[in-house]
This record gives C-alpha cells, sequence and structure tokens, in this order.
C-alpha cells in the first residue's frame, strides 16, 4: 500500500489550471466558513479558473450569491454547478415524456429547500398516488427521528410510473459533531424496497461531464477536485479522470480524527483508500500555515 502524500495546495497551483471545490466539509459546515478559507480562495480565483461543485440541492445563481454573501469575491452562476442544477435539468426533460403536461411533484423536503424548484413549470402534489416526480431533498440530523418517512419511501418504492429524483446523493455529512442524514440516505430506502432513484450529483459522472462541457479548453490533467468524502468527490473524480485532493475537514475526520499525528492520520487515510478502492492524488490543506 503506497502511503498518501500531503501536499499543500499554494505549492501545486502550477500544477493545474482549473480548481473545482466542494462546498460542505472543505469551505462550509453549518452556517460557518472554516478560519482562513474564505481568504485563501479569494486568492485562487484570482489566479485560476474556480468551479464550485457541489451536491446542494438548489440552483447555481442560489448558491453563487451564498458563496458572496460569506465573502468569497466575483462568484457567477457560471463558477457554480450543483446536484440540485442536474435535477432541475432532469424534471425539465422528463416534461416531454408526459406530452408537454406540467408534471405534478412531490417535494420531499425543508421549506429551504424549496428554492429548488424555482422557475420550473410544476403543479406540487401531497398525494404521492397522483404524482409524476418524487424529488427528494430532505435532511434529518442524528437527535431526529431518521425513520419518519421509511413507510411512506416503501410506498413509494412500489408505484410503477413515479420518477424518483435523489437531489444529492451525500448520505451523511457533519455538523459541528452530530451527523447529518442527507437525501442518499433516504433514497438508499426507495432503492432498498425495489424502487429505482436517478442521482443528480457526485459521484456520478454526469456531474463532471457538465464541468469538461464549460471549460473544453482545459485538459483533464490539468483540473483538481478538492473535497472532503472519498464516496462523492474523490470516487467521481476518480471515474472521470481527474486528479482529486482530500482535505482534513468534513467527513474525512471521522477516519483519521482518532489520530494525533499527521503521519497517523495519513496512514489510516491511506489504509480507507486502500480498503474502499477510492484513492485521492493527495492530501492537502487549503489554508496556508506559513506567517
Amino acid at each position: 500500500m503506497s502511503e498518501l502524500n500531503l501536499t499543500h495546495l499554494e505549492e501545486c497551483m502550477d500544477d493545474y489550471d482549473l480548481f473545482l471545490f466542494d462546498l460542505w466539509g472543505v469551505i462550509i459546515e453549518g452556517g460557518d466558513t472554516y478560519p482562513g478559507i474564505v481568504e485563501a480562495l479569494n486568492k485562487i480565483i484570482k489566479k485560476k479558473d474556480v468551479i464550485f461543485l457541489s451536491n446542494a440541492p438548489r440552483p447555481d445563481f442560489i448558491v453563487a450569491r451564498n458563496l458572496r454573501n460569506w465573502g468569497i469575491l466575483d462568484v457567477t452562476p457560471e463558477m457554480v454547478i450543483t446536484s440540485g442544477d442536474l435535477a432541475r435539468q432532469l424534471i425539465v426533460d422528463y416534461r416531454q415524456s408526459l406530452n408537454e403536461n406540467v408534471p405534478k411533484i412531490f417535494h420531499l423536503g425543508s421549506d429551504r429547500n424549496d428554492d429548488i424548484l424555482l422557475e420550473i413549470e410544476h403543479t406540487p402534489t401531497n398525494n404521492i398516488n397522483e404524482a409524476d416526480i418524487l424529488l427528494l431533498s430532505i435532511f434529518r440530523d442524528e437527535h431526529e427521528d431518521i425513520h419518519e418517512f421509511d413507510e411512506f419511501l416503501e410506498r413509494a418504492a412500489k408505484l410503477p410510473n413515479l420518477l424518483n429524483i435523489c437531489s444529492n446523493p451525500d448520505t451523511t455529512i457533519p455538523k459541528h459533531g452530530i451527523l447529518r442524514y442527507c437525501p442518499g440516505h433516504f433514497a438508499k430506502i426507495i432503492e432498498q424496497h425495489g424502487g429505482d432513484v436517478i442521482y443528480t450529483g457526485k459521484p456520478e459522472t454526469s456531474i463532471y461531464d457538465l464541468v469538461f462541457q464549460r471549460k473544453p479548453k482545459i485538459n483533464k490533467d490539468r483540473i483538481l477536485m478538492i473535497g472532503d468524502t472519498f464516496e462523492t468527490d474523490i470516487l467521481g473524480a476518480n471515474r472521470s479522470g481527474i486528479d482529486s485532493a482530500l482535505v482534513l475537514s468534513g467527513n474525512s475526520l471521522t477516519i483519521h480524527k482518532m489520530h494525533e499525528s499527521l503521519a497517523d492520520k495519513l496512514t489510516a487515510l491511506s489504509l480507507h483508500a486502500k480498503n474502499t478502492g477510492i484513492r485521492p492524488t493527495f492530501v492537502t490543506k487549503i489554508v496556508s500555515t506559513a506567517r
């Protein structure tokens, strides 16, 4: 087993032309950005092409606004690609199969995620039996009832003409010491009962394909994905043929947090990479420790 190495992001700036940044676990956790991350990103944006590649179940223009509110300068919707964007396009495309009829959508999600359907012509419904689409953006924290929707999702799995869309393939994310169960967790329940689900974000290669379409002049070997999760960020990069860098925050923390030394942390991450077959190109820190 070859050991993963730590390379500060500033040390490999000349090796890549396009940097893809995950959001949760890399830039932000809960409502707080990680210390120093905003300043570091603003410096990178001045020098390199940057796309924020997120499994957020909301449109690019909403995420771009949020990034600017966090202090990341000059972010436009063209610099953002989300799983929500792919879900929205899937809904628009699906309308053709309904002979241009407006789709009836059962949106299983909190009010804060209603913006995923902004500017999308649809008919909301609270009756799953009459829905054309079940759109999942729901999340629950570990102290809440994560089995609240089990029976509903089992029933949805048995509806033959229902299109199930998971607008965030993440199963869990950390939130200041607690675990948040994401749409991917609830989508798995549908699959466990024999239903089919379309996932619209990482690690599916379709979201990376949008990057290649948006930046056709940049070769794959000049693109770096920076993320915190083996099963989404890193796996998607592996499948898409681009390099990836794993940060030590977010989901990766659960793999190495029991170790004190950097060497032991890298050994734990290397072992995880070997066991899963999902391997980042290197481990990184975005924020410089230099004074």
